[in-house]
C-alpha cells in the first residue's frame, strides 16, 4: 500500500512530538511522530519529548533502515499531510513516481492541471515536510538536472543512485 492511502487523520493540536534519529549513509536522517502520524523527516536536528518512543516511530526507523541497505522500496507509514490542496496534489503526484524512476517539475504541473508551471511545483516540493518518505527526490529538471533539495543536493544524488534512477558513473570523478 503505498504511503498516499495510509494518509488517515487530521494531525492533533498540542499533541507531545517524539524525535528519532536515523544513522544513515547521507547523515543523521531525524523523524518526528505525534505517535499516530509521522509528522516530519529532516536532515537538521529535531527536538522532541523525551518519553518512550511511540511503536509507530520505532516502525519508520526500522522501515527507514532497510530502506537505506536496499531491503525495501516503499514506506508503509501513516503521514500528516499538511498544506495547500495543492501542494497536496503535489506531494500525490510525487508519491506515486515509482522507485528507480524521476519525474520532471514539468510533468507533474501537467498532470494535476496543466496549468502549473514547472516553478510551482517545484515551490510545493520544497515544502515537503516528509523528504525520503515522499520522495520529492525523484524529481528533476526537463533537461535531466538534479536542482534543489532541502537535504542539499549531494543527498539527492545520492538517494537517485542509490534507487538506480541514475547511473553511478554519471558523475564520477574523472580517471586521474
Amino acid at each position: 500500500m503505498s504511503t498516499a492511502t495510509r494518509r488517515t487523520r487530521a494531525p492533533e493540536l498540542f499533541a507531545p512530538l517524539h524525535v528519532a534519529v536515523v544513522e544513515g549513509p547521507i547523515g543523521k536522517v531525524f523523524l518526528e511522530s505525534d505517535g499516530a502520524l509521522i509528522t516530519r523527516v529532516s536532515f537538521e536536528a529535531l527536538t522532541g519529548s523525551r518519553g518512550r518512543v511511540p511503536p509507530l516511530l520505532v516502525e519508520a526507523v526500522r522501515q527507514m533502515e532497510h530502506y537505506f541497505s536496499g531491503k525495501r522500496r516503499t514506506f508503509d507509514l501513516p503521514l500528516q499531510q499538511l498544506g495547500s490542496r495543492f501542494q497536496r496534489l503535489v506531494r500525490q503526484a510525487i508519491d506515486e513516481i515509482p522507485y528507480g524512476r524521476t519525474m520532471t517539475y514539468q510533468a507533474i504541473g501537467e498532470r494535476i492541471g496543466g496549468r502549473a508551471l514547472g516553478r510551482t511545483v517545484g515551490h510545493a516540493c520544497g515544502s515537503n515536510p516528509l523528504p525520503i518518505l515522499v520522495p520529492c527526490h525523484r524529481v528533476i529538471a526537463s533537461d535531466g538536472l538534479l536542482t534543489g533539495y532541502v537535504g542539499g543536493l549531494w543527498r539527492k544524488k545520492w538517494l537517485l543512485e542509490h534507487e538506480g534512477a541514475l547511473p553511478r558513473e554519471l558523475f564520477a570523478d574523472p580517471p586521474r
